[in-house]
């Protein structure tokens, strides 16, 4: 899409099957429109990597919302024009589209017991006034950057009994895990947790966790994410986006997969470190503190022999 990195606010008319055409104004680098794309460019593949994802479109200056499934959509009118850069390399026609393989990510439902649930609930809670910004690593030095990622975050859990608790219970099942990955005989004696809060409008844009260049976070292996929140769950988006590891081809072009992970109270997900991800943005209608997308974040390095 248009480069230009001036932040604008766009008009956007979607129309879905069926004829139904709806309005808002997005910003330029918002997550959902660039959802938009995703959801086009997948629309017609007569083998989808996956059922359509669910996407919400605000309406009203976000007041009221509609949803509905990206294999409904049809078209997106913008204005002023977003642009979509054409594939580098070869000409279009030219050859058989190459087959990607979709990211691999492992999951494991009911990860702590409820109990333990709850309590980290309340944890979360209780240390509210002890979250600060999230920030980013770039240039070999950490930043915030509101514009590429925006939730807070409670570092002090690393210091915390629940760091053992997650590190303990990630033991007994890494070789389900390693192997799903394509890590087989993995084993790991270093790594980081943390406890992140994302509420009304956070997000954070496409990345890695891992970068050969950044000593910081070079050696990161294996992400995990486990989400937890109240019930019934008071807030709709926030979904894990995995991209295929193409990393050269844009997340909307129609060569590229993509698979959304809705977040599930008390599930853990792993993937490869170097895998390009996203969060899609939350949408908190209360923007209550207690009523947001809560996840121990998680990395997992290599032991050193």
């Amino acid at each position: 899409m248009d480069n230009n990195n001036a932040i604008r606010n766009i008009e956007v008319e979607v129309t879905l099957k069926g004829g139904q055409i709806h309005a808002c104004i997005l910003p330029s680098n918002s997550p959902l429109l660039h959802e938009l794309y995703v959801a086009l460019a997948h629309g017609d593949r007569p083998d989808p990597p996956q059922p359509g994802i669910l996407l919400q479109l605000p309406l009203q200056g976000g007041t009221a919302a509609v949803s509905f499934l990206s294999t409904s959509l049809v078209s997106v009118t913008t204005k002023p024009a977003v642009l979509i850069k054409p594939q580098q390399g070869a000409a279009a026609g030219q050859g058989s589209p190459v087959a990607l393989k979709s990211p691999a990510y492992f999951r494991i439902d009911d990860f702590l017991t409820p109990d333990e649930n709850s309590q980290l609930l309340e944890y979360a809670l209780a240390n509210e006034e002890n979250f600060e910004g999230s920030s980013v690593i770039t240039d070999k030095q950490r930043r915030t950057d509101p514009q590429f990622r925006k939730s807070r975050v409670l570092f002090s859990i690393h210091k915390m009994k629940w760091r053992q608790v997650f590190i303990n219970r990630i033991k007994l099942h890494l070789p389900q895990i390693a192997s799903a990955l394509g890590e087989e005989n993995f084993q790991f004696d270093d790594n980081e947790v943390q406890l992140t809060a994302s509420n009304d409008g956070d997000f954070f844009k496409r990345h890695a966790d891992s970068d050969r260049n950044s000593a910081e976070v070079s050696g990161r292996i294996i992400t995990f994410v486990y989400y937890f929140h109240q019930t019934p769950k008071p807030y709709a988006g926030g979904d894990l986006l995995l991209y295929s590891e193409d990393a050269s081809r844009p997340a909307y072009d129609s060569g590229s997969n993509v698979i959304a992970i809705a977040p599930q109270n008390n599930c853990l997900v792993a993937f490869a470190s170097h895998l390009l991800h996203e969060v899609d943005m939350v949408r908190c209608p209360s923007a209550k503190f207690a009523d947001s997308r809560f996840t121990i974040n998680g990395w997992l390095r290599r032991e050193v022999s």
